[in-house]
């Protein structure tokens, strides 16, 4: 459908884009993300053809771009800016059948059909009650699916979207969205998105933009890493895999400046997951963190290591060692309070909490946030469930969200000034 080949992007003398090449065609969703001034809106226009590259073909099925007579390109390709200003008073209604211009032409009448294309893409964008109302007296949001509508209308065989969720509410994002992922099983969707989020999620690939040059290209896992997000944004993060979708799912390390630290030491026992929104919060408060036993392919890990947090590491698939056991030991002699999350145990990593029973510590705190819950999670023949309510027992107190774990955590330790 659409192929770019070795396209370069300029403004008079200063370089947008350099050496850009990628293909895309029916039935995927493409996103192209990138930090602001990447050159993200500049491609879109180069693919609609409102810019002209300075170096380099675009080719849509097989034609180069500049051969396309306006109005035949207009039935090829549709547009959804990030703002558009209809100009006049029109209604919505007039707004959504300026779509089937290229369909009608200057001088046709609209058809029946025409009536009914429209119809229907004010229903898929959910702008049915404002047909009679002009653009002028809708909010912005209202005026972005009607944007979305005239451009469904045009029957398009490429959409390409400049952040299509603009001014919309969060359910609004995800009904347009979803539209746009259905229609990309018929026609090619090409989308610029800020929210990292939304293009894992909704997108089949993805180009990550960078000093005028394609950073990464591929799946969402593949291209949305810490390293590439790191390089392109200037940020740390911490990826994990959606439980329901396995797509990358990203959130910011929050590093807050000037914080006072205390001398009290956490140790955190988690894994699969369980420990990186903990190992954030303790790390935002200002506590010293360490973490382990994990594995190094564990989120826990990747989160810990994204925060600078000193963990005792396993390699992927192998058992719980004598020597991780030991420094786990050691860790534990040097903590104030430790917290557990109830996590799954079997035999690989059982030795956790055989060594952390046997330790003299201060406190213990439990994260249970299935506390209730008929989920399976003791695989060691019940050793796991007796080992946590024998802590229990011996003063250990159980919490059933961070922020409780956080606070018994902090209040145990005390806000002690350091004094090295």
């Amino acid at each position: 459908m659409i192929d770019l080949r070795d396209v370069d992007l300029d403004y008079g003398a200063h370089t947008v884009l350099k050496d850009v090449s990628f293909q895309s065609g029916r039935g995927e969703f493409l996103g192209i993300i990138g930090p602001n001034g990447s050159g993200k809106t500049t491609l879109l226009k180069a693919i609609s053809r409102i810019v002209t590259p300075s170096n380099g073909t675009i080719l849509l099925d097989q034609r180069e771009l500049a051969d396309f007579a306006p109005l035949e390109l207009s039935r090829e390709i549709a547009v959804v800016p990030q703002a558009s200003d209809p100009g006049f008073d029109f209604s919505v209604r007039d707004v959504v059948r300026m779509g089937r211009y290229p369909h009608i032409g200057r001088f046709g009448s609209e058809r029946d059909e025409d009536r009914d294309i429209c119809c229907k893409v004010m229903e898929i964008t959910g702008i049915n009650a404002l047909t009679d109302r002009s653009v002028r007296a809708i909010s912005g949001g209202e005026l972005q699916r009607v944007i979305i509508a005239r451009a469904l209308a045009q029957e398009p065989n490429l959409l390409l979207l400049d952040e299509p969720t603009a001014h919309l509410d969060l359910g609004q994002q995800m009904v347009i969205l979803q539209t746009m992922k259905n229609l990309s099983r018929e026609i090619a969707v090409i989308g610029v998105f800020h929210d990292l989020n939304y293009a894992a999620h909704y997108c089949d690939r993805l180009i990550l933009l960078h000093d005028h040059r394609i950073l990464a290209m591929g799946d969402p896992a593949g291209v949305l890493t810490e390293d590439s997000i790191r390089t392109a944004f200037g940020i740390d993060v911490i990826i994990r895999s959606n439980p329901f979708t396995g797509r990358p799912s990203i959130s910011p390390v929050y590093k807050p400046e000037g914080r006072n630290r205390t001398c009290g030491k956490v140790h955190v026992i988690c894994g699969g997951g369980e420990g990186s929104d903990l190992l954030q919060a303790l790390h935002a408060e200002g506590c010293e963190v360490t973490a382990g036993i994990l594995a190094v392919n564990d989120s826990d890990y990747r989160a810990a290591k994204a925060l600078g947090i000193p963990c005792i590491v396993e390699p992927p698939f192998s058992p719980v060692t004598d020597r991780s056991l030991g420094e786990l030991t050691l860790a534990l002699e040097d903590a104030r309070a430790v917290i557990l999350t109830r996590g799954l145990w079997g035999a690989g990593n059982i030795g956790n909490l055989r060594v952390l029973e046997s330790a003299n510590i201060r406190k213990v705190i439990i994260l249970d946030r299935q506390a209730g819950e008929q989920d399976e999670w003791d695989y060691t023949g019940g050793e796991a469930e007796a080992i946590l309510e024998r802590l229990a027992a011996g003063g250990a107190i159980r919490v059933k969200d961070i922020r409780s774990a956080a606070a018994a955590a902090r209040n145990t330790i005390g806000g002690e000034p350091c004094t090295d």
